[in-house]
């Protein structure tokens, strides 16, 4: 998938985009991921939408050198703009969760629908409890490794391959998953200033008029860190207008073991087929 660099706000950022019809713009995780991450599962669907895909600030091909959630909101609108999109889809994942809503609290009258997975929840609290529950899973042994390796990998390339056999299995409902998964380089950087940002800040009950009437739907797997459990009892209550979604066999990396499932639910949602039922769960 070929893309281009577009100026946003003084940085280059690398953006791509496939097909025609209505536009979905992708958020990657990470912090400090790439676009990436959605190839090559989420390409069948530039078949009937306009994908856009891009690298946020620092990461993968685009540049830029300070991290924040209100950079990344900006960037955000800066790429709507270039691209001259009156309204968009979202689809965020993960920390790309975060991002889609933050830009969502702000811009609300440019929103079509929001799709998110692997979502993180409203504030710091959501995502505290998250690597409190990924901590808990580690154990004492495996989370003293981590440390390590994450101040190893800053100087050895072996390490940071060592740090990611040490977390990945614990992203995964099956471990087998992992042989499709594409080596990704993070901006370590992005990550932490974000994570910290995230931790110190994230806070949408404030904004939350923007935002609770939108339409969202959260397709959450079923063994992810917060579960779909959580999403029910910490989320929906406070988003009346949002669905929930379970994928089966499924754990924090949806797109990775679940292509198919995520490609049906989003053509299914984009579409407007689905009917929500009084128990905040999507009727398939």
């Amino acid at each position: 998938m070929e893309g281009k660099h577009i100026t946003i706000n003084g940085k280059s950022i690398y953006v791509c985009v496939k097909g025609e019809g209505e536009p979905i713009l992708f958020l990657h995780g990470g912090p400090g991921g790439s676009l990436e991450y959605f190839l090559p599962h989420m390409e069948p669907l530039a078949e009937d939408y306009q994908m856009i895909l891009y690298d946020q600030s620092g990461c993968g091909k685009s540049g830029g050198d300070t991290y924040s959630i209100e950079e990344e909101i900006h960037t955000l609108e800066g790429i709507r703009k270039a691209l001259s999109l009156e309204k968009m889809t979202l689809f965020g994942e993960s920390w790309g969760s975060i991002l889609a809503l933050s830009y969502a609290a702000m811009y609300p009258s440019h929103i079509h629908k929001i799709i998110l997975t692997a979502a993180i929840g409203l504030s710091s609290k959501d995502y505290v409890t998250f690597k409190k529950l990924f901590f808990q899973k580690l154990g004492p042994y495996k989370k003293m490794l981590l440390g390590y390796y994450s101040i190893s990998s800053i100087f050895r390339v072996d390490t940071t391959r060592k740090l990611n056999n040490l977390v990945d299995p614990y992203y995964v409902h099956s471990v087998d998953t992992l042989k499709k998964k594409k080596e990704i380089r993070y901006n370590k950087e992005a990550l932490e200033d974000i994570g910290k940002d995230i931790e110190q800040n994230y806070n949408l009950f404030p904004s939350l008029s923007q935002i609770e009437s939108l339409p969202i739907l959260i397709a959450q797997g079923s063994h992810d860190i917060l579960a779909p459990a959580y999403i029910r009892g910490n989320v929906l209550p406070y988003l009346r207008n949002a669905e929930l979604v379970e994928v089966k066999e499924s754990g924090h990396w949806t797109i990775l073991e679940q292509p198919e499932e995520m490609l049906r639910l989003i053509r299914l949602y984009i579409g407007g087929h689905g009917e929500a039922t009084g128990t905040g769960t999507l009727a398939l």
